[in-house]
């Protein structure tokens, strides 16, 4: 092959190579050059794709032209579409679309979507996912948390001291449906001092972010404190003061019926108050405090009231469905049965296992 045919083909190859190589042009309002595959305009970004620094993020307001090496779909804010390659102006201050039409010259600030030829458009894909997103969020969820603890001595004194506790709760994103049921034994030298249930239900539905109304109704039997029913129901509203993943507190004020039934014969009905407070922080990646209180004070005796307090720790293992739990309880009744304290005080551990 002679010299000059070998230098012609040589430089044939080099301009095919160019030509090949020819990339999308992003030119901003500060004067830089993005060089790489535009993947679209949408909700005020523009992406693309660079060789050096990866995927980009750009506000598309800083985008004075666009240039693409193939044809792409462009949505202008009247609400029109053309097809076809962008090529910057000369002056760098818009892009002309090379469509079917013919050449039509776009200031970049009246680029609304863009995307590639044969590709959905970006913002059906948004409206799509949130579409999806919103969905998802108004299934419920099922969560049911099992607690248990057990002591076992023998020797100069035989104990057998156990708890428990089953949670089963339904949510989604405009209410919360709450099943509980847990017990309480203890017993020394075959000789019981505590044996103890109770059972509820809870239904809570938001009216705004934060504010919700609620409806609750619990069952209690407590062998030692002479009650054979105790039976609580209550409505009422509530606010979240706080409401993160990671951060929650709220209260709530109603009012209720209690009805108790003792085992010689005796019965009290009362109207009733029902104040609640919740708190949960997670205050570490290992850690999570929670506090509950309810307090019910008689409608006409403020004096004549039951107060219940929990405060624990929950640290999960390994496994994040098992955790061990320590807490407090504190239970006081203002007018307890003959020969019983005001205050009870129970100091518990147990293992819990949660399962969504």
């Amino acid at each position: 092959m002679k010299r000059s045919q070998l230098i012609a083909a040589n430089v044939g190859l080099a301009l095919l190579a160019f030509a090949g190589a020819k990339a999308d042009v992003v030119t901003t309002s500060d004067g830089s050059r993005l060089v790489g595959t535009v993947e679209q305009v949408a909700g005020g970004t523009l992406v693309i794709v660079t060789e050096i620094a990866g995927r980009l993020e750009i506000d598309a307001s800083m985008v004075t032209s666009v240039d693409t090496d193939q044809p792409v779909n462009v949505k202008v804010s009247s609400g029109d579409k053309l097809v076809g390659a962008l090529d910057a102006a000369p002056d760098g201050s818009s892009s002309v679309v090379r469509s079917s039409l013919g050449d039509i010259s776009i200031p970049a600030s009246n680029i609304t979507a863009l995307w590639p030829e044969g590709a959905e458009n970006p913002e059906m894909v948004a409206v799509r996912a949130e579409a999806e997103k919103a969905i998802e969020a108004a299934k419920p969820k099922w969560t049911t948390v099992f607690e248990a603890g057990v002591t076992r001595t023998e020797g100069n004194t035989d104990t057998l001291e156990g708890h428990g506790r089953i949670d089963v709760k339904r949510s989604t994103a405009n209410d919360l449906l709450e099943f509980y049921l847990a017990g309480k034994y203890y017993e020394q030298n075959d000789s019981r001092s505590t044996n103890e249930y109770l059972g509820g239900v809870r239904y809570e539905n938001t009216v705004t972010d934060r504010m919700y109304w609620y409806v609750r109704t619990e069952l209690e039997f407590d062998e030692f404190e002479g009650i054979d029913l105790r039976a609580t129901a209550a409505a009422g509203g509530g606010y979240y003061w706080l409401k993160k993943p990671d951060h929650e507190f709220k209260t709530s004020v109603g009012v209720g019926y209690r009805h108790e039934s003792y085992d010689d014969g005796r019965s009290d009905d009362d109207a009733v108050i029902d104040l609640g407070i919740n708190y949960r922080i997670d205050v570490a990646p290992w850690a999570q405090f929670t506090h509950s209180t309810v307090y019910s004070p008689d409608f006409l005796e403020f004096d004549d009231y039951r107060l219940k307090l929990d405060w624990a720790l929950l640290m999960p293992f390994k496994d994040e469905r098992l955790a061990w739990k320590i807490g407090l309880k504190n239970d006081y009744n203002s007018r307890p049965q003959a020969g019983l304290d005001r205050l009870d005080n129970t100091y518990y551990t147990s293992i819990v296992l949660t399962l969504k």
